[in-house]
């Protein structure tokens, strides 16, 4: 029984390969944490970015201003396309 015990132990110590590969696993994680927080950053400071610039736009030029140069960029950004056509059948 003792030497089954020893066996055992020898099999299942945490030699250091072992540990180095959960260490690989768990820093794969954390690393794909840390890289969608920088993520998740840039987004909020694109968004606020641009928050700002709006609200400086609108404090310079004025609110119709403003609103009819986005109506205007709107327009030229999204092109027309035509729905699908709902025909009678004849």
């Amino acid at each position: 029984m003792l030497m089954w015990i020893a066996n055992w132990a020898a099999r299942h110590a945490p030699t250091p390969e072992k540990q180095a590969e959960r260490a690989v696993d768990e820093l794969r994680m954390e690393l794909f944490r840390a890289e969608q927080q920088v993520l998740d950053a840039q987004l909020r400071a694109e968004y606020y970015r641009s928050r700002l610039i709006f609200l400086e736009d609108v404090t310079r030029k004025g609110i119709e201003a403003v609103s009819d140069q986005r109506k205007e960029q709107q327009d030229v950004s999204l092109p027309t396309r035509p729905g699908p056509r709902l025909t009678a059948a004849q």
